[in-house]
């Protein structure tokens, strides 16, 4: 994490886009076994194999939005950022996977993709490593959009670091928390380690092996 102070409120989409701007990979996401580790443990960790319809909130420079890409029809990748957003673009395309992936720019949560009536909802949200970056009552209707967008059986996964750090508004395990007391919502899986916290909830408690039938 970089120790640079992010501005409050509005000023934290000039943070974001400058610190793209100075440095294409700034949290070193393609170069650290932390970071493909913490990719892979993810991955594995969601429940379905295949996805029709996602959702990634804060999709940086598009190295998770690539193994998002090769798992769901169709995703949709947004950022804060319009120089993330370009280089998350870039790199689906370098790897010839950016047919399924539409790019948005999203302030979250004022931005969250509306699911009117009619409208097709997310089997899969992805939000990692961002949510700890918002108020308390960000956080809220944070929550309450995930829940009332997600498809019956669908997923929302949830990875976040621990470790104080300067542009850190909320903790991790207040960011997790709210999603497992979220009314509607299951836990179906939990991950702690010393550096990061991976959850996964659903609105069908059952498990994977239930929903095979051998449980």
């Amino acid at each position: 994490m970089t120790s640079t102070t992010a501005p409050a409120g509005d000023q934290r989409g000039a943070y974001f886009e400058q610190l793209y701007q100075q440095d294409a990979d700034p949290w070193r996401v393609r170069e650290r076994w932390y970071e493909e580790r913490k990719r892979a443990l993810l991955l594995a960790c969601l429940p379905q194999r295949r996805y029709r319809n996602a959702y990634e909130p804060g999709c940086g420079n598009g190295e998770l939005t690539l193994e998002l890409a090769r798992r769901c029809e169709r995703l949709l990748a947004a950022d804060f950022s319009a120089e993330a957003l370009l280089l998350a673009q870039q790199r689906l395309a370098d790897a010839g996977q950016a047919g399924n992936v539409a790019f948005e720019r999203h302030k979250l949560p004022q931005d969250w993709p509306r699911t009117t009536k009619g409208a097709e909802k997310f089997d899969l949200i992805v939000v990692s490593e961002i949510a700890y970056y918002l108020s308390a009552d960000e956080l809220a209707l944070l929550v309450e959009h995930s829940v009332a967008s997600l498809a019956p059986g669908g997923s929302i996964a949830l990875c976040h670091w621990r470790a104080p750090f300067a542009q850190r508004i909320l903790s991790t395990v207040r960011v997790h928390d709210a999603f497992q007391h979220a009314p509607g919502l299951h836990c179906l899986l939990r991950h702690e380690e010393t550096d990061f916290l991976l959850g996964v909830w659903s609105n069908d408690e059952r498990s994977v092996a239930q929903k095979e039938g051998f449980a």
